[in-house]
């Protein structure tokens, strides 16, 4: 197993601001950004959803000004679902750019969607691990456990640019059997807690025996 750390894949994250005009115009450069963009060439949910939220959420806010009888409650409303519009955009970036794409190429992406880049540290490799087992083929994989009742889905690849998932498990550990002897394999994992989808884990190699 490679030992040396790796740095974690580039993060995207939405630096909004907090006034709702502010916040309007912020969601229209995303959503100009995004347009056109051939690194997000179908972005979930579509433009035109986030551009449909942006406009109600502005005429909520002119209407608000006047004070009408539950103006400032709907306004507020528009406000929230326009941010998990823009929330949903950016998982959807993070998606793309964690897909095998350089790191270099992942920060120009997530730039290129009006997002910012959270500031990478170095994963320790007792995060997860990976090593022969004494059946010649099989390799028993394990985590570094991310939080209760969370579903792990563990990955592996010959060129690490098409992966293949497992089987979901509740637990922090699985095994892989049939691989092919004297062959490098790449392993990565992924969990789904009660706050969504985590971040891939870093890649770790392994010659099978």
């Amino acid at each position: 197993m490679i030992t040396n750390n790796e740095p974690m894949p580039p993060v995207a994250v939405l630096k909004a601001p907090k006034t709702s005009l502010a916040l309007i115009m912020f969601a229209r450069k995303v959503h100009n950004a995004l347009l056109n963009n051939p690194t997000f060439p179908s972005p979930v949910p579509a433009l035109s959803v986030l551009e449909a939220h942006i406009d109600e959420f502005e005429d909520a806010e002119s209407n608000a000004a006047s004070r009408t009888k539950g103006a400032v409650a709907l306004r507020d409303a528009k406000g929230r679902r326009l941010g998990e519009t823009l929330s949903l955009l950016r998982a959807h970036v993070q998606n793309v750019v964690s897909e095998g794409m350089a790191p270099a190429d992942a920060v120009a992406a997530i730039k290129s969607a009006y997002m910012s880049v959270k500031k990478t540290t170095t994963r320790s490799f007792s995060d997860v691990s990976v090593k022969s087992a004494d059946v010649s083929g099989k390799v028993l994989l394990a985590a570094k456990a991310v939080a209760p009742g969370a579903v792990y889905v563990w990955e592996y690849s010959v060129d690490q640019s098409k992966w293949t998932p497992l089987p979901e498990t509740m637990k922090s550990r699985t095994e892989l059997a049939g691989l092919n002897p004297a062959c490098v394999y790449y392993f990565r994992f992924r969990a789904f807690t009660r706050a969504g989808w985590k971040d891939y884990s870093h890649v770790v190699s392994l010659i099978v025996r």
